[in-house]
């Protein structure tokens, strides 16, 4: 059962701590949204100085970090979670099927783990196009396999052919799929999503169990991931795609 809008569960104070890790540790008990992290790193690096960046389905803009060098802005439905996320930071509340953006103007586009959370995906990846300038680049990371979360808002589960399905029906090209782990990290990340569920009056067995379930078997499971080259039970993808220039 959900607690009430407002009140952390034992998921929300596993996400506290999890952030005050040193970034080292949290990789490797946390690997899938340590990865996610620093995919979004690495799409800090590559946008221009003064480039035009927007975070859609930015929660508490938590991402800006890696764009202080570039123009950086936040956009959300802030329909999620209000315990988790702070909307005080957006540049302005949009969904993003329906940007509020101009067409042509931006350099980069970040979206992690928000596409799950759209209706119509295929509209989001049309209105993600549309806003991107030629040439600009699309970063985005979706979840293959996770547990529901933030509902009702929450719809899909995306396999590396239905993203690339979708970005390039959407007009745009493909430059990287990257599997976010394997089925080891997998069951790393079940072995959290089982120690979240002892909340209320089971808070105490949560705090007796959480060094094998939030420590030895996520840590295995880091580690073991290296044996599963098959990559076909990933908790999530990350996508590179970028806007075609004009043709001539």
């Amino acid at each position: 059962m959900s607690a009430p809008p407002g009140v952390p569960t034992t998921y929300h104070r596993l996400l506290r701590i999890k952030r005050r890790l040193p970034e080292w540790l949290r990789y490797r008990l946390d690997p899938y949204n340590t990865a996610a992290d620093r995919f979004v790193a690495e799409a800090g690096r590559a946008t221009p100085a003064a480039g035009r960046v927007l975070d859609a389905g930015a929660g508490d803009c938590r991402h800006a970090v890696h764009f202080g060098h570039a123009r950086y802005f936040g956009t959300d439905n802030a329909l999620g979670d209000a315990v988790a996320y702070d909307y005080a930071r957006l540049a302005f509340v949009s969904d993003v099927a329906a940007l509020a953006v101009r067409d042509a103007t931006l350099d980069a586009i970040v979206s992690v783990n928000c596409l799950e959370h759209v209706a119509e995906p295929a509209r989001a990846l049309a209105e993600f196009r549309r806003a991107l300038r030629p040439g600009g680049t699309l970063w985005l990371v979706a979840p293959q396999a996770w547990p529901l979360h933030e509902e009702p808002h929450d719809y899909f589960r995306f396999t590396r052919y239905g993203l690339e399905r979708l970005v390039t029906g959407a007009g745009l090209t493909v430059v990287r799929i990257t599997a976010l782990g394997g089925a080891f990290w997998n069951v790393g990340a079940k072995s959290l999503h089982l120690l979240s569920r002892l909340g209320g009056p089971l808070l105490p067995l949560a705090f007796l169990l959480a060094p094998l379930f939030a420590v030895l078997v996520p840590l295995a499971c880091f580690y073991l991931d290296r044996l599963d080259r098959l990559r076909n039970d990933t908790l999530g993808h990350a996508v590179i795609a970028r806007r075609p220039p004009p043709s001539l």
